[in-house]
């Protein structure tokens, strides 16, 4: 079937046969081994294009294989689809295979395609030329079918491997800055965050605050009811916390039943009032442990705002002390760090500016 999406290009598409066999190899590829792959051949030889798609199609390699008749369509294809491999004839009018791949690895999503030049020429130093701007192999006409797969083939299997250590690191990333519990932050994780904000705020003079979130009589819900349902609570509120925060706010688990919330351009009205939601909204959602009746959960907060010269150290101290007298005080309310802001302590009635405590649970 042949589709002409532009005036120079065309396209086809070949599905390997299950009665087809290896033919260039020593044997076919595993299915769970080796995905099919897609592959561009691009020549201004039709019989030569034909020749190359009659080695590819009996690999078993490919699912799926596009032709482009000269460079310029080559680089119009590469731009409109996504493809794993590259076969291309090194001598085309126009735009070469040379141009063409120099055109392709000066794109950010186009460095990383294995390209595969056909060539007669024997200069050494051309080849060196093309290995070093990002050719995966060069390979002399007339080729051995064998030879063509093979390389192929090894490009492919190190393609696929640096993709799966590329999804393997990402993971391992996730895992270390994610608490398995919450699927909130890891307490490292937004301890980096939160020096980076404090950095931001004194260079830029922007407002700054944080938040100590506490559950209140944790240890009752381990004690009742197991700690698999202290672990279901301690997600349940973390993706209430998630909730209210806004798309700038960050949040991590500092520890235990405990979270820090960095507010990055938010002074200490505005963290007080979005810690005064976050409590709330604990407050009115029932939990579920394992019993027929939703579980009341209670949280207590402190928070601090970012003062002259304060540091990342000091500013976390502040909004603890404000934790410890929130919990002092009698629970589930919000409570505000410094003496400054005592005129908040008639906004909301749970609200109680903070002394130095020491902080029952």
């Amino acid at each position: 079937m042949r589709l002409d999406p532009l005036s120079d290009l065309s396209i086809q598409v070949a599905l390997p046969s299950s009665r087809r066999g290896w033919g260039v190899g020593p044997k076919r590829p595993d299915r769970e081994e080796s995905r099919l792959a897609s592959v561009l051949v691009i020549d201004d030889s039709a019989s030569a294009r034909s020749e190359i798609r009659a080695v590819l199609e009996g690999s078993c390699l490919f699912g799926r294989i596009l032709e482009a008749v000269d460079g310029l369509a080559g680089l119009r294809m590469l731009l409109a689809e996504t493809v794993d491999a590259v076969v291309c004839d090194l001598e085309m009018p126009g735009l070469d295979g040379e141009k063409l791949l120099r055109a392709q690895r000066s794109r950010p999503d186009g460095q990383d395609v294995p390209f595969f030049f056909l060539t007669a020429q024997r200069d050494p130093e051309r080849m060196a030329r093309l290995l070093r701007a990002g050719a995966s192999d060069t390979i002399q006409k007339p080729f051995h079918p064998a030879e063509l797969i093979a390389r192929l083939e090894t490009h492919l299997r190190v393609r696929r491997l640096q993709a799966e250590l590329r999804d393997k690191n990402a993971m391992l990333e996730r895992i270390s800055t994610t608490d398995a519990v919450t699927g909130m932050r890891t307490r490292r994780y937004a301890g980096e965050l939160l020096s980076i904000e404090v950095l931001r705020a004194s260079r830029y003079h922007t407002p700054l605050a944080v938040a100590m979130c506490d559950l209140d009589h944790f240890k009752r819900v381990n004690d009742s009811f197991g700690h698999p349902a202290g672990d279901a609570v301690l997600a349940a509120v973390s993706d209430v916390i998630r909730r209210t925060l806004r798309a700038t706010d960050a949040a991590g688990r500092y520890g235990g039943e405990e979270f820090l919330l960095v507010l990055p351009g938010t002074n200490i009205a505005g963290a007080h009032a979005l810690a005064e939601r976050v409590r709330a909204a604990i407050e009115e959602t029932g939990f579920d442990v394992g019993v027929e009746a939703p579980y009341p959960v209670t949280v207590s907060i402190g928070v601090a705002a970012l003062g002259d010269g304060q540091s990342v150290e000091a500013l976390v101290r502040a909004a603890d002390e404000a934790l410890y007298e929130a919990k002092a005080a009698g629970r589930n309310r919000v409570v505000v760090a410094g003496d400054t802001q005592r005129a908040l302590d008639s906004a909301v009635g749970k609200t109680r500016p903070a002394i130095r405590a020491r902080r029952p649970r």
